[in-house]
């Protein structure tokens, strides 16, 4: 086979056997993997979160191959960055709106909606706090804070949340996401921007696609509204490919890392500790006395644990920053969060 030609004999190995892992859990109607366990609050299986990341390094490591075997070049992942960004993103935020978001109320959005708000700023108050008691250098500080703030709340977040909660916290991650488009669309490029070759943000980086389709996303589900299906099929086709795009971007950026010397980064690891696995289960305890619905509770507690997302490592490509140190928080957490995110869940 040319791929295992090209890509290397023990790649190609690794990957045909994550590809076998993966057929070998069963799946449910959302096309993730599930096993039933007993009791609300124990709808949990490592095997789940396990299946998840096992698709992302199948991704990451396609990307890889790729280019340590000059079948894609370096410079190819600043131009795939600028098409997830600009354009894959946004049509993955908008046609997650088509979805049925009836089972949950308004008020619950609601004040799902001002939680996650709430969220996201302390977790950027964390972010700098984080930096400064831990002596992070200036080069690598806007990399830590954009971790700090940023998971990964589409592509694990919303299959887990369905696999381990239930389809009903589809709703309320979807309103996290929103936000999370919002913050990086506007937090995430002035961090970018701020230090880049002297340029200052302007509106024309503030309104970008990406807000922009936040927008269009918020509009259609506030008011009801039905576009043609031609529309949804169309956004579709342009979110389908974000994933994919991304993790290819990512495995890119890895090809030339060390990856003993990754998780040989003490401080990276101290990180990890106190901001996927401190934080996370503080937060569970915190709002366990105040917070009686179990779903919107364990939702919002997976928000916060799951890893470092990708779409740092897109800007920062895009704005020409140096992505290393953010991917090297992607497969460190991504790597963990099997462990992390089960840990959390004994707590809510």
């Amino acid at each position: 086979m040319l791929f295992w030609r090209f890509g290397g004999q023990k790649a190609c190995r690794f990957l045909f056997s994550c590809i076998a892992i993966l057929f070998s859990f069963p799946y449910n109607k959302y096309h993730v993997c599930i096993l039933e366990l007993p009791g609300e609050e124990n709808r949990m299986s490592g095997e789940i979160v396990l299946k998840q990341m096992i698709m992302i390094f199948i991704l990451i490591l396609t990307g890889f191959i790729m280019y340590r075997k000059k079948m894609i070049s370096g410079y190819a992942a600043k131009d795939l960055s600028a098409l997830v960004v600009n354009v894959c993103s946004p049509g993955l935020i908008i046609v997650s709106m088509f979805n049925d978001l009836s089972a949950v109320s308004r008020t619950s959005v609601e004040l799902v909606g001002v939680i996650a708000v709430v969220f996201f700023f302390l977790l950027i108050a964390m972010g700098y706090f984080l930096v400064k008691v831990m002596h992070i250098s200036h080069k690598e500080k806007d990399s830590y804070v954009l971790m700090t703030v940023f998971g990964n709340l589409g592509f694990i977040g919303i299959p887990v949340a369905t696999a381990i909660i239930g389809p009903e916290s589809v709703v309320y991650v979807i309103v996290f996401n929103f936000f999370f488009n919002v913050f990086i669309f506007t937090f995430g490029v002035m961090v970018l921007k701020k230090d880049g070759q002297g340029s200052r943000t302007t509106w024309k980086d503030v309104l970008s696609p990406g807000l922009i389709s936040c927008i269009i996303a918020f509009l259609i589900y506030w008011f009801d509204l039905h576009p043609p299906k031609s529309v949804e099929t169309l956004a579709g086709y342009y979110g389908n490919a974000c994933t994919f795009l991304s993790m290819i971007v990512i495995g890119i950026s890895l090809a030339d890392m060390k990856v003993k010397k990754v998780l040989g980064n003490k401080k990276l690891m101290l990180f990890t500790v106190i901001r996927f696995v401190l934080f996370p289960i503080a937060l569970a305890l915190l709002l366990k006395p105040f917070l009686a619905d179990f779903t919107m509770r364990a939702t919002i507690v997976l928000m916060a644990a799951l890893p470092v997302g990708n779409f740092p490592a897109m800007l920062s490509e895009q704005y020409g920053r140096d992505s290393r140190t953010i991917a090297e928080g992607i497969i460190v957490t991504t790597l963990l969060s099997v462990v992390t995110i089960t840990l959390t869940f004994f707590f809510v």
